[in-house]
């Protein structure tokens, strides 16, 4: 399973700060593919992700939740993204406030993208 944590691991985790827009939309459509190319490689059969957003001090916080069962036990490992608010498409920040809320589906049918 060392082998796992470490592919996974050289993907996820971590907390960066962007300055555009199109940076953001470039990183998950090449993150969210090599996720799920660890995870189908590794085995790992039960897994789950997840993201979310919120609006704060001027800032777009979008959050990427993996959530996997190693050796019997949920892991979750987490991504941040910040961006300028300025910078972020309406469709993004409809709903959005300092609380971290859910915004999976918006984002999947928006980029086209499976997360």
């Amino acid at each position: 399973m060392i082998p796992v944590l470490l592919g996974i691991g050289a993907l996820v985790g971590g907390y960066l700060v962007v300055t555009n827009w199109e940076e953001v939309t470039k990183w998950l459509q090449d993150f969210l593919p090599k996720i799920q190319e660890v995870l189908k490689s590794t085995g790992i059969g039960d897994y789950a992700a997840k993201l979310f957003s919120s609006i704060e001090d001027g800032a777009l916080r979008l959050v990427h939740k993996l959530y996997y069962k190693e050796n019997g036990k949920w892991i979750e490992k987490t991504t941040t993204r910040e961006i300028d608010e300025s910078q972020v498409p309406e469709w993004a920040k409809v709903g959005l406030s300092a609380k971290e809320t859910d915004v999976t589906e918006r984002y999947e049918k928006e980029l086209e993208l499976t997360v």
